[in-house]
């Protein structure tokens, strides 16, 4: 009886990872798009920005579902200034979600779907969309699950709902160079293990793999072990393929990187940079005794080594902020960080069960930085300075 039972059970076993190995092997679900470099008939230019002497740059952390805390932050700052937050700053830019909300908050009212049409703003409509479809990409058919060991043998999600929802939402019109105003989005470039910025202006056009902009952001989105990294394939028998992944696991906040890039483009200016998190994840080890503490092994401790992680690259990017204003002239760099940490309740980035919770952490977030709020908006309703310094130079008289 004993000997029958172990045998089915290793009969099932077997079954079991057979059928696991050809799933996760030869059925799993890919990302490819064709490859088609952008070649505008002239460069998409950025000389308008040249004139400012001010650039305002709104740059969004990664977080999944989370990204809705700096849509609500987003959505209150436009009710503030009674105007769409793409009429605010020049420059915008996100990683993984923030790569969505960058690019969705710039999409020219035309290409909002008419079924979401009616909003005062495209603010309005993405945080519709994450109502709407976060269930849809965050869960799997119970084979994908099962047979993905949930998530440990291959991606947890299937690729195939997110292109669906971004190619729905984004249409396959809609260009990258089509947005509003200059977007930057950092994509990790698997092979080089670098970050690559896809950019809209200016004459990176032409290292963009495609100018199709939901394919762009599904590259940006694609997190390591929750969806398939993006192919872009080249024609046959050319070896120019590349390959994408989401930017976050190397740089949740990229201000240094995209700062850096601004200031190559546009150097002797002044720079505002709003920086918007989405949620921190609480540390476990600061909720317990050391009674309990002192105890823990690997398995305790890997949460909180996550959590650490990306707290310090938060860090690490106001720390290079902070050195960049003691080497320069103080009043050229300023900038604002708000973020909140997702406690009571705690909110995964990809619990789709959870939204409800992620206005009160908003809205907790907007109270408890009251004071610095108006300080932003304040400092968001100045008018752009242009050329001041060339006036002034121009009206001094001559000897």
């Amino acid at each position: 009886m004993l000997k029958r039972a172990v045998l089915a059970l290793f009969s099932i076993l077997a079954i079991y990872i057979a059928a696991a190995y050809v799933y996760n092997n030869y059925l799993t679900q890919s990302l490819t798009f064709n490859r088609s470099p952008y070649e505008p008939k002239q460069s998409e230019s950025l000389n308008y920005l040249k004139d400012k002497d001010t650039l305002k740059i709104l740059i969004i952390d990664g977080g999944g579902i989370r990204g809705l805390i700096p849509l609500y932050v987003i959505n209150y700052i436009e009710n503030r200034l009674n105007k769409p937050i793409s009429e605010v700053f020049d420059i915008y830019s996100g990683v993984s979600t923030g790569a969505i909300i960058a690019s969705g908050i710039n999409i020219p009212e035309k290409y909002i779907p008419a079924d979401y049409a009616g909003h005062d703003s495209a603010t309005e409509y993405l945080i519709q969309l994450y109502k709407e479809e976060s269930d849809y990409l965050f869960s799997s058919p119970w084979y994908h699950d099962l047979l993905s060991g949930w998530g440990l043998f291959s991606p947890s999600f299937l690729g195939e709902r997110l292109h669906r929802v971004l190619e729905t939402h984004y249409t396959k019109s809609l260009t990258f160079t089509d947005l509003n105003n200059f977007v930057i989005i950092p994509a990790l470039d698997i092979h080089s293990g670098r970050i690559h910025l896809f950019q809209n202006r200016g004459d990176a056009v032409r290292q963009l793999p495609t100018n199709s902009l939901y394919q762009l952001v599904a590259a940006a989105v694609s997190a390591e072990t929750v969806f398939p990294p993006v192919a872009f394939r080249a024609a046959e028998r050319s070896r120019e393929h590349s390959y994408f992944a989401d930017a976050a696991m190397a740089m949740n906040n990229p201000t240094s990187l995209v700062l850096l890039n601004i200031l190559e483009k546009f150097p002797n200016k002044k720079y505002y940079v709003l920086i918007l998190g989405a949620g921190s994840p609480p540390l476990v080890s600061a909720q317990m005794d050391y009674s309990e503490l002192k105890n823990w092994g690997r398995i305790r401790w890997i949460q909180d080594a996550f959590s650490s992680i990306y707290r310090f690259m938060d860090r690490q990017q106001l720390l290079a902020l902070d050195l960049a204003q003691l080497f320069s002239d103080r009043e050229r760099l300023e900038y604002d960080y708000l973020n909140i940490e997702v406690t009571d309740p705690f909110v995964d980035i990809f619990d789709y069960k959870s939204l409800q919770y992620l206005e009160i952490h908003a809205d907790r977030l907007i109270e408890e930085n009251q004071q610095k709020m108006e300080r932003i908006i304040e400092r968001l309703n100045l008018p752009d300075e242009k050329n001041s310094k060339n006036d002034s130079q121009t009206k001094a008289p001559s000897h």
